[in-house]
């Protein structure tokens, strides 16, 4: 699996015998598993580890029942929304959350499995935004919406082996963002 956004960690390798003090002069030895640490944080780097982009969405969001809402999910300016997927995810009280769709392009983008299409994605390039339009709104509307993204070509390899996107998690990278809350009046 490919390490999240943010998620790199170096690690140095420990001398088996414990530290030594200044100006020892005995010989550390190093155990063959004290080498595992030095090797994943060169993986993690060759893996191209990068800052965590910042994903901003409005804490709370209020409409009326009936009514169409867009949520939006803003990458920081490091992050172009031209080439990531935007997931959303709808997490309602006492429930874990559920994938709703992934969205890159009008011609590209997935529903999740039994998501109705009153849920539709969006971007405005130009704002380095995605969205999640809600039509009809209804009761069972009310909840905590997250936004993440993915690369696109994680996406592509994924679809060419075969795996349903609409059935799985989607592989995300970076932290969720704060979420929305959808309360209807």
């Amino acid at each position: 699996m490919t390490p999240p956004l943010g998620g790199c960690r170096r690690m140095l390798a420990q001398p088996r015998d414990g530290p030594r003090s200044p100006g020892s002069t005995k010989k550390t030895e190093f155990s063959t598993m004290s080498w595992i640490p030095v090797l994943l944080a060169l993986f993690t780097h060759w893996a191209g580890c990068v800052s965590q982009p910042m994903l901003n969405q409005p804490p709370f969001v209020s409409s009326p029942l009936g009514t169409t809402i867009r949520l939006a999910c803003t990458l920081s300016r490091d992050y172009d929304v031209r080439i990531y997927n935007i997931y959303w995810y709808q997490q309602r009280p006492g429930h874990p959350p559920r994938f709703l769709l992934r969205y890159f392009s009008h011609s590209d983008h997935s529903q999740g499995f039994k998501i109705p299409p009153r849920f539709s994605g969006s971007k405005d390039v130009a704002k380095n935004t995605g969205y999640l339009s809600i039509s009809g709104l209804q009761p069972e509307d009310e909840a905590m919406y997250y936004c993440s993204l993915g690369f696109q070509v994680l996406d592509k390899e994924r679809e060419m082996r075969g795996e349903r996107r609409e059935e799985k998690e989607p592989a995300v990278l970076g932290s969720p963002a704060p979420p929305d809350t959808l309360t209807l009046n």
